[in-house]
């Protein structure tokens, strides 16, 4: 800039010596008293552009210096975001593995639940035919506690039945033990369980000596009883005769 200033002082010394110059010999010199004026507005225009192209200059290094500054954030942005974008990747790969597992387990529960289903529908279908099977339970209960009523009564009136007559044979069989005992009744059954002793064996030829009673009456007797599984053991062949228990008249 100064070396613009220092060329302006000394166009300007040449002009004032062209001046004295031309003030000296016009004739010769005629276009450059003319064009001096150019050249000043030239020179001026020069300088002022030259301001201007500094100043924008000036201007440009701020604007290259926020341009460098932002690439300097805008670098340590795209480091920032490439980080993010790996661990987003790991992220990623560990989302797809759970996804996964869960889509496996999802098919498992699936599996299950039509294996439920079949055993739900297998397990209604049998729930269905109890239902139908107590139904009809339920009707041969209502028909079996009928007939169980009337068997009630059926066997209350064979059981009074069977009370009066068993009152009446006790009765019976106390009379005919009193009877026996006084010797009102005397059969030949009675004389030989008589002539018995518990757990005695006699010779029946004995017996025979002691009661009125024919051999082939009381052999008989004895056959009938044993048959009967009465309480005496009788041995034909050897003619002996044991009362295993005492008889109650």
């Amino acid at each position: 800039m100064s070396g613009i200033t220092d060329s302006k002082s000394s166009i300007k010394k040449i002009l004032n010596l062209v001046e004295e110059v031309n003030a000296l010999n016009t004739e010769y010199i005629p276009k450059l008293s003319e064009q001096q004026n150019t050249i000043l507005q030239a020179l001026e225009a020069f300088e002022q552009e030259k301001n201007q192209k500094n100043a924008t200059i000036e201007s440009n290094k701020d604007s290259i210096n926020s341009l460098k500054e932002q690439i300097s954030k805008d670098e340590r942005t795209i480091t920032t975001l490439k980080e993010e974008k790996e661990e987003l990747t790991i992220k990623k790969k560990d989302a797809m593995e759970k996804i996964e597992q869960v889509q496996n387990q999802i098919q498992q529960l699936q599996a299950e639940i039509a294996s439920k289903k079949e055993e739900f529908e297998s397990r209604k279908e049998r729930l269905n035919n109890l239902e139908q099977k107590i139904t009809e339970l339920k009707i041969e209960k209502d028909k079996f506690e009928d007939n169980l009523k009337k068997l009630e009564k059926d066997l209350e009136k064979k059981f009074l039945e069977k009370k009066n007559y068993v009152e009446n044979y006790d009765n019976r069989v106390k009379a005919m033990k009193i009877l026996i005992k006084h010797d009102y009744i005397k059969s030949g059954q009675v004389k030989l369980i008589k002539a018995l002793q518990p757990g005695t064996t006699l010779e029946l030829n004995h017996i025979l000596m002691a009661i009125d009673l024919n051999e082939d009456k009381a052999r008989q007797i004895l056959r009938k009883m044993q048959a009967q599984n009465g309480p005496i053991e009788f041995d034909e062949q050897a003619g002996t005769v044991t009362l295993k228990e005492e008889v109650d008249f």
